[in-house]
């Protein structure tokens, strides 16, 4: 099964793979509307191939390396579950720290995933201990993520059961007035929403800029 995945996945990085969702139809098969419901084994084979697709898509943007783009990746896992179907990935970080200035009622999407705890980051985009050695300060299923609509980001926590709670919020960029650099060098942005509070993502400090810049340039063109 993972030889598949690993053919389909070269084939598909190698041809440009489409946005998640999207399914390319064989070769002599048609696209067609199905309102049907779908079977246990067709819905296996479209949740496979959504992975497929944003495995991908990551590897492209320069989230994972193609090495880490397997089925069980904790962000592939989650974002193929959690983000919408017609999503279409533009930006993909993990977010070392969030807050917002006030309670709001964002859209929210739950899953349950088994257990992966955190991961250790290299000394180049971790905080060093006294001793040098990296910190363990990011969950691997952390994430702030831009698609063609929407700002999103990921909440976990662990069950007692040792599963990852993992929650996906979303503001529309119709929503948001605009996103500022609030502190470079801890990689702190700052995102208004219209009529909402203040939130503010920590991201790395090479990647505060890219953040936001897209969220600011995604918002004014709605």
């Amino acid at each position: 099964m993972m030889e598949d995945w690993n053919r389909e996945f070269s084939e598909l990085v190698r041809r440009g793979a489409g946005e998640p969702g999207d399914v390319t139809p064989a070769a002599g098969q048609e696209a067609v509307e199905n309102d049907l419901p779908v079977s246990g084994a067709d819905s296996d084979q479209a949740m496979a191939e959504r992975r497929l697709s944003i495995a991908a898509r990551l590897v492209r943007l320069g989230f994972i390396a193609a090495d880490w783009a397997r089925p069980n990746n904790p962000a592939v896992r989650v974002l193929s579950e959690l983000l919408p179907l017609d999503a279409e990935l533009d930006l993909c970080l993990t977010c070392h720290g969030f807050s917002a200035s006030a309670r709001y009622q964002f859209a929210e999407t739950t899953g349950i995933f088994p257990n992966v705890g955190t991961f250790r980051m290299g000394p180049a985009s971790a905080d060093v201990s006294p001793h040098g050695a990296p910190l363990l300060t990011a969950p691997r299923r952390e994430l702030v993520v831009c698609t063609q609509v929407a700002l999103s980001w990921t909440v976990s926590r662990v069950r007692s059961d040792r599963r990852d709670v993992v929650t996906l919020y979303s503001a529309q960029f119709r929503d948001i007035l605009g996103a500022t650099v609030r502190h470079r060098r801890k990689g702190i942005v700052e995102v208004w929403v219209m009529e909402g509070p203040k939130l503010s993502f920590r991201v790395t400090p090479e990647a505060a800029d890219a953040l936001q810049a897209h969220v600011d340039h995604a918002a004014q063109a709605q």
